[in-house]
């Protein structure tokens, strides 16, 4: 498997080698669509210069003048009307040139080998050591006419600089290499680390550190490592009390149903104590239905954004349903119960805030006070409405309702009362007001007692 470090060098090096292939293409095209003429030129004029000089001299043999002309770093080919051919200030890869070429120079023609000498794609054409890559001119030396070619000796004018420009080239290529392959480094160590961190949290170690600090794309990413880390770690802790809480709750019923079958196993009962320890086993058991009907209403929360199902009905409506459902246990325990409502329509699932209200009432009967006092009552704003449910039970001053919509959560005096329950209803009650956009809030009513608040949109 190719690391991210080799891909990076690779890519660089990939990239290096496409950028200067480009480069050299295109300034090869450059020279042979711009350049070439000019340097044909350039030379036309220098060989003319070269034959003005001879034939201006007052010399009376041409190789002196030949010999001394190529050593100041041309190389010269001349060849005379009588076929003669002499080469001055190197000699050439390639010294083949057609007569019919030689002859138009003879009768004073220019030829221009650089300008038509074959197009390449690369500048090899003007490094190109043939005689045909020169340039023509036509000169008379004691009345005899001879073709001069020519041509810069490439190898005596660029010995020194062609091998400084390869040694700055290949230093270049190499500093760029080594500096690249160490930028890589600083930039891969990072997301080594980080990936290294994440095999430990892939394996529950949250407190794993991340010695990654940066003000960059990288340094963003390892907070939001970091916090991710606080994340799963709070989560991790909390499934792990959640499991611990679920089973408590399901331990409890699950042995006293256990323990009264046991009992029942005896023959010598009598009927009463049979009908008995019967309705307490049918007691634990609905106690875990309720437990478990509430455990999966929870989780279709945490799958779902979008579980309630909305119609339009009236409120009020439904409230008095459910109080009346509680008419006996509130005579049973001598608790008075006034309603304030008035007619007034919402759309939301009636299943679900059914539960919200059955939860809210049955709180308020079963952690007051007998005799005692509940209200409810609504009170209508512009674009929502608010039901109130009043009690005058076990809320006190110093009372921290944030933590009752928190699963399983109990007071604990609820728990020293032995006041049946499994903690999940407010936390279901929170996550039903939720899904209507709607808001669940507490307060303490002096001198003891507490107001639930349920804030729903209108229609």
């Amino acid at each position: 498997m190719r690391t991210l470090y080799s891909k990076f060098v690779w890519m660089t090096l990939l990239i290096m080698f496409i950028s200067g292939t480009s480069g050299f293409i295109i300034v090869n095209t450059f020279y042979h669509q711009n350049l070439k003429e000019k340097n044909d030129t350039k030379n036309v004029l220098v060989a003319q210069s070269i034959v003005g000089f001879i034939e201006s001299s007052n010399e009376t043999s041409l190789d002196p003048l030949l010999r001394a002309i190529g050593e100041t770093g041309y190389q010269i080919y001349v060849v005379s009307e009588e076929g003669e051919r002499r080469a001055f200030g190197g000699p050439f890869r390639l010294q083949e040139i057609s007569q019919s070429i030689v002859d138009k120079v003879l009768d004073g023609e220019i030829y221009h080998g650089m300008r038509e000498f074959p197009k390449e794609t690369f500048l090899t054409g003007y490094f190109s050591n043939e005689l045909t890559n020169t340039v023509g001119v036509p000169f008379s030396f004691e009345d005899k006419k001879y073709a001069l070619f020519q041509r810069p000796n490439i190898k005596f004018l660029f010995n020194e600089i062609h091998l400084l420009l390869g040694g700055l080239a290949a230093a270049m290529v190499v500093i760029s290499i080594i500096s690249m392959l160490i930028v890589a480094k600083k930039m891969i160590d990072p997301l080594a680390k980080l990936t290294k961190a994440t095999y430990k949290i892939a394996n529950e170690d949250f407190q794993v550190p991340i010695p990654v600090y940066q003000r960059d794309e990288i340094g963003q990413l390892a907070d939001s490592f970091r916090n991710m880390a606080k994340q799963l770690e709070a989560s991790d802790q909390y499934k792990n009390e959640f499991i611990s809480r679920v089973s408590h709750d399901f331990q409890t019923p699950l042995l006293n149903i256990q323990g009264y079958a046991t009992l029942l196993e005896n023959e010598q009962l009598s009927m009463s104590d049979k009908l008995k320890y019967t309705a307490i086993i049918q007691k634990e058991a609905k106690r875990l239905s309720s437990v478990t009907k509430q455990l999966l209403l929870l989780t279709s929360f945490d799958q779902s954004n979008n579980r309630a199902k909305k119609e339009v009905f009236r409120l009020d409506e439904q409230l008095k349903q459910v109080i009346q459902k509680f008419r006996w246990l509130l005579d049973e325990k001598g608790i008075s119960i006034s309603m304030q409502l008035k007619e007034t329509e919402i759309q939301g699932d009636t299943e679900l805030l059914e539960y919200v209200w059955e939860n809210l009432i049955s709180n308020a009967i079963k952690y007051n006070h007998s005799p005692g006092e509940i209200q409810v009552k609504m009170e209508d704003a512009e674009a929502y409405i608010k039901v109130i449910i009043q009690d005058t039970g076990i809320g006190k001053k110093d009372t921290n309702y944030e933590q009752w919509t928190e699963r399983f959560y109990r007071e604990d005096s609820a728990r020293s009362t032995q006041v049946e329950g499994s903690g999940l209803g407010l936390s279901i009650v929170k996550e039903v007001v939720v899904s209507h956009s709607g808001m669940l809030s507490f307060e303490n009513v002096e001198p003891h007692g507490t107001k639930v608040i349920v804030q729903l949109n209108k229609l």
